[in-house]
């Protein structure tokens, strides 16, 4: 996008406005709280998965290796023995040990699942008395095949004989196994024991299994092993877990974006194109060179401070883009210039200044709003392509969006479902996904679930809008002119001809389409992670779409500019009295059109994955593919991620 084109764009978002209309003080925490009133769960339910050799999860699953170990042949290897036997005195009064190993593959639970609890089922053959036997993690690696007594695999022995040597195993008691009686016995394991599997599910490679052996139980214990022939009577490990975020999946998944790059491949349309404009145009620069400033200050409503703001979008578009191009083309310059731009940021950039009442500050959470739905969608797909990022910088960055930009977008801002409120949404929702933050996740479903009700109206709202908890009176009711102010000057509602209408479409159709784009993208984004979103709002998101396509197919001027038209009566009867252009203040039942590069992905889930019906919708998007703008602050590069891409992936 030329800088020219960017100053139109700015003043169009950064004309002044009323309070209640363009934003006002961040919520308190008493506030938020009704805020985000609806929550639910977010990902999928816990999942409780078995591993059992022969089994579980499959009759195919051979990951289970275990042994014992014979102090008195301390040569003598015994993995292909159907028995593990522990004891302080074998043979009987030898005065020698037995002890055993046990290691479960757990490669099947997913990255970043959080585990929940673990449970050690085990057939006793030989039952025991006295202190119990404990369940140790193993400290080095083993053989089922080559350990013995004195060796842990053939090229290592162990540091203590038997693996009883601090580097042999941990000192913390996962579980005690007493059984009273032979048969199946399980032993739930203990928060050690909970902890030592989760770094297992985080690292595998640290996954050693299990040391089972006692203090001074000289009264042996003997189990069945995973060699046993009666499948049922081997030991299994039962995990349960909540499952992780997927990643890459924010805003776009490895799927989606491995489709688009195969379509590229073939030369097929309309992705070859959109693919050429990000290679062929300013945002590909690999020598750009990022601005990030410590304290970033954006002011509005009269001010013109800017300190970091504008450079800060540039930034974030060019990371953006860069990235994309650098998974599309796997070029290393690519991945470099992006990942400049991102560490960048995360060692510069500390906090976004918000003062209410300072116009000099005004801008700050919308700013905050921006950056968080585009930089995180960078650092995700360079994060998890291989592109050669390091993990400790990845983390610092999201480290940076959570202490710099999170706190001026994660409490919201009043004034009901302004493009704001939806940018500040898909914000919250992006960075909880970058930083794998569950409790945040769940707060952003929250603040769609509400914001989308106050953006779009339907006639089975009833006679009057959703409204947002600080334009309501105590009995429900709307405050005395929040609702004209909020909507510009609509005044008919409870009609079917009014269904569908944005809040801010009396306003005009630039700021409208930006609600469009951020739901849409965060409803993308909870999908992707198993929350359908989409779904619980389908009527509404379908009816809002095809509002303003109706409107903008027939009317709206090419290349993103912007033209006022008539409308019927019904229509933004009070308009003038709550907006203004240039200073002055615009006609009553007018609207102002302006295609921007949104909608290809409510179009995909609705029309490609569903088979809705969306015809103004689907007519308006040759004009979109084909506009003067590909990037648009958050709507940037959807026909390049989402079109066509149907349900690839999900």
């Amino acid at each position: 996008m030329s800088i020219s084109m960017w100053r139109r764009r700015l003043a169009l978002v950064l004309v002044p406005c009323t309070l209640v209309a363009c934003g006002g003080p961040e919520l308190s925490d008493a506030a938020a709280v009704d805020t985000v009133h609806e929550q639910h769960g977010a990902l999928a339910a816990d999942v409780t998965v078995s591993f059992q050799r022969g089994v579980s999860p499959s009759s195919s699953y051979a990951g289970v290796s275990d042994t014992w170990l014979q102090e008195g042949l301390p040569s003598t290897n015994a993995g292909a023995d159907a028995l593990l036997r522990m004891d302080r005195d074998y043979p009987s009064s030898s005065g020698q040990s037995a002890n055993a190993l046990l290691r479960f593959d757990l490669g099947t639970l997913p990255p970043g699942a959080t585990v929940r609890s673990v449970k050690l089922t085990l057939n006793v053959t030989n039952r025991t008395s006295g202190e119990g036997f404990f369940l140790y993690t193993a400290g080095r690696d083993w053989n089922e095949a080559q350990a013995t007594w004195a060796r842990a695999n053939s090229a290592n022995t162990w540091s203590t004989p038997g693996a009883r040597g601090a580097t042999d195993r941990g000192s913390s008691v996962l579980g005690t196994l007493l059984p009273a009686a032979t048969g199946p016995y399980t032993v739930t394991l203990g928060a050690a024991g909970i902890a030592a599997v989760q770094a297992w599910v985080d690292n595998p490679a640290t996954n050693r299994g299990f040391v089972l052996d006692a203090n001074t139980n000289m009264d042996g214990l003997d189990l069945a092993s995973s060699e046993t022939a009666t499948a049922s009577q081997r030991p299994q490990l039962t995990v349960t877990y909540t499952p992780g975020f997927v990643h890459p999946g924010l805003h776009v998944s490895r799927a989606q974006l491995d489709f688009v790059r195969a379509k590229i491949g073939a030369g097929a349309q309309p992705w070859l194109a959109q693919f050429n404009k990000a290679a062929g145009g300013a945002y590909a620069n690999t020598a750009w060179t990022p601005k990030p400033v410590p304290t970033m200050q954006c002011g509005n409503g009269g001010s013109t401070v800017d300190i970091g703001c504008y450079d800060s979008r540039q930034d974030a578009l060019h990371a953006y883009t860069l990235s994309l191009l650098w998974y599309h083309t796997r070029e290393q310059r690519y991945a470099d210039a992006t990942i400049r731009i991102l560490d960048a940021y995360a060692n510069t950039l500390q906090t976004i200044l918000f003062i209410q009442g300072d116009n000099s500050t005004y801008n700050g959470p919308l700013q905050a709003a921006w950056l968080a739905e585009l930089f995180p969608r960078a650092a995700e797909i360079i994060r998890y392509s291989g592109a050669g990022w390091t993990e400790e910088k990845a983390n610092r960055f999201g480290d940076m969006l959570k202490l710099a930009v999170l706190p001026r977008i994660t409490n919201g801002w009043p004034g009901g479902g302004s493009n704001w409120n939806n940018s500040m949404t898909n914000g919250v929702m992006n960075i909880a996904v970058y930083t794998n933050d569950k409790a945040l996740f769940d707060k952003s479903l929250g603040m769609w679930r509400q914001r989308v009700r106050e953006t779009y109206y339907l006639t089975s709202d009833g006679a009057l809008p959703v409204s947002a908890p600080d334009q309501r009176n105590a009995d429900g009711s709307w405050k005395s002119g929040a609702m004209l102010s909020a909507w510009r000057g609509q005044t008919e509602f409870g009609t079917a001809r009014v269904n569908g209408i944005s809040m801010e479409a009396c306003r005009d159709f630039g700021h409208a389409t930006m609600s469009i784009a951020s739901i849409s993208q965060a409803a993308e984004t909870a999908l992707l992670q198993g929350v359908d979103l989409y779904s619980e709002q389908e009527t509404r998101l379908i009816a809002s779409a095809e509002f303003m396509a109706r409107f903008l197919v027939p009317h709206a001027p090419d290349k993103n500019a912007q033209l006022t038209i008539p409308v019927d009566s019904w229509l933004c009867a009070r308009r003038s009295e709550y907006v203004t252009k240039n200073g002055q203040a615009v006609p009553n039942n007018t609207m102002e059109m302006q295609i921007l590069p949104t909608w290809e992905i409510l179009f995909n889930h609705y029309v490609t994955r569903k088979g809705r019906s969306m015809p103004s919708t689907g007519a308006l998007l040759p004009r979109v593919r084909a506009g003067g703008s590909f990037t648009d602050l958050q709507i940037s590069w959807e026909t390049l991620t989402h079109a066509g891409v149907g349900s690839v992936g999900l």
